[in-house]
């Protein structure tokens, strides 16, 4: 069973989680598609998904509530998903959230970080130059999707990634 967890909800997560890190602004819902091919495997996993359905932009707290749950459940994550989608945005804070999570698995899970981060780029991302530099100089053995990669390869690849790892209910 996939259980979804959106931005802002609080719900823990019941099994390993996996963040759907990415771009979202001027970004199409890739996250939505990774979620609908997630849901057709019998594996039980928990996914934090960052996309809100309804983002009150009147609201002056809410870019500080958005980073703040997304602060948190990058901390909290078992396995790091970043999905750099070809749109009319850089997505400037994914490049520094890869750097940033990528050496906190490093740290959280010494032994099999590796196996606990899945990267995917999009043909015609304008950085993914950059991306490959990044992980080549903080995790030279991550592959990085760079091949025929939609929201289906990258839901497919966090799968074969977590069927590594036993699924057990979170206290």
């Amino acid at each position: 069973m996939i259980q979804v967890i959106t931005a802002p909800s609080l719900t823990k997560p019941a099994y390993t989680s996996v963040f759907l890190a990415g771009g979202i602004t001027n970004c199409r819902n890739w996250q939505e598609e990774v979620i609908e091919e997630l849901k057709k495997d019998d594996k039980d996993m928990s996914v934090f998904n960052p996309r809100q359905k309804d983002f009150n932009v009147k609201d002056k707290n809410a870019s500080y509530k958005q980073i703040k749950w997304e602060f948190e459940r990058l901390q909290a994550m078992d396995i790091f998903s970043m999905y750099f989608c070809n749109s009319d945005s850089n997505q400037p804070i994914c490049l520094y959230e890869l750097g940033r999570y990528v050496l906190h698995m490093q740290s959280k899970f010494p032994s099999d970080w590796e196996e606990r981060i899945v990267i995917s780029v999009e043909k015609g991302y304008s950085r993914s130059a950059d991306v490959r530099i990044q992980l080549g100089l903080c995790a030279p053995n991550i592959l990085v999707d760079t091949d025929n990669v939609s929201p289906i390869t990258h839901a497919v690849r966090i799968l074969a990634r977590a069927k590594r790892f036993k699924t057990n209910k979170k206290e």
